[in-house]
């Protein structure tokens, strides 16, 4: 085996020729030695494991190459990671505002005696001014009905004198807020005829949408204004024109409430199918 100072030697001469453009003639040079890890003993002869470099080589390679294309994490983690930033990411969109969706109908209604004939019913929904309608109609009108069973029936005498008259009115709104004050409430006003077949209201409610999501059922009641004094009475009873609200929507606040005198005049059902999305960004809970 030739000696280290030989190989340097003749290594130092051809890099010296090739540089001056010649050559010159030398035996091959013998390999190198090269480091080995600690092998394993098999039949009284010492077998080398792999060579350190090239394993160390081989790694150093495919780490730069996993950093160049993105891949320094395991496949499973990488796609951990993504798929929390996504959720992260929609989470902080949709955090600005809370829903309500709200589907339903305005079922039936029933007047008593004095409800005889078609009946209808005009709605309306307010809110305040946190609130946004996102989508369907706030504001409809039903169509006309009448009971199926007649008031002065036997039916109707046993159950008190109550004639149901059912619309099944479908209901469907989309709300958005920031703020639970101002829920949403509905507004009815229910019109009717009287005894010369004019058309005249028989009655107003108001209730607040449900705040707890499901399937919940409210009976609203209904009242009408009183006149102030018995003759104009009388004379709204001839005339067919009977003390009523100039804008309905005063039932969904409180100010002048106070100074109205009312009697009572039937009730409606209402069924109303709510749902919320994003109040605990908002530390809601109903």
């Amino acid at each position: 085996m030739a000696s280290f100072n030989t190989v340097l030697s003749r290594t130092q001469d051809e890099a010296t020729q090739n540089l001056l453009g010649g050559t010159i003639d030398a035996p091959p040079l013998p390999p190198l030695p090269q480091p080995h890890s600690a092998g394993t003993l098999q039949n009284g002869a010492l077998m080398p494991s792999a060579p350190l470099e090239a394993t160390a080589t081989f790694s150093s390679t495919q780490d730069a190459t996993s950093r160049l294309l993105g891949l320094s994490e395991r496949p499973e983690e990488t796609k951990r990671s993504r798929g929390d930033d996504a959720q992260r990411e929609k989470t902080e969109l949709q955090a600005t505002c809370f829903r309500l969706v709200l589907n339903g109908e305005i079922e039936s209604a029933e007047m008593g005696s004095g409800g005889h004939g078609p009946l209808m019913c005009i709605f309306s929904m307010q809110h305040g001014p946190d609130w946004t309608l996102i989508s369907g109609v706030p504001d409809g009108i039903t169509q006309l009905a009448c009971a199926s069973v007649p008031a002065s029936s036997f039916v109707t005498s046993w159950r008190g004198g109550l004639a149901e008259v059912v619309w099944s009115f479908p209901l469907g709104m989309v709300y958005k807020s920031t703020s639970p004050f101002g829920w949403p409430r509905i507004v009815l006003t229910v019109y009717g005829t009287d005894m010369c077949n004019r058309r005249v209201v028989k009655g107003y409610g108001s209730v607040h949408v449900p705040c707890q999501p499901g399937k919940h059922t409210r009976t609203i009641r209904l009242y009408c204004p009183l006149s102030s004094s018995p003759l104009t009475r009388l004379l709204g009873a001839l005339f067919g024109n009977p003390a009523q609200l100039v804008d309905p929507r005063i039932l969904a606040g409180t100010d002048g409430r106070e100074v109205i005198r009312v009697q009572s005049g039937g009730k409606v059902r209402v069924h109303f199918d709510v749902m919320l999305k994003d109040t605990s960004s908002f530390n809601y809970a109903f």
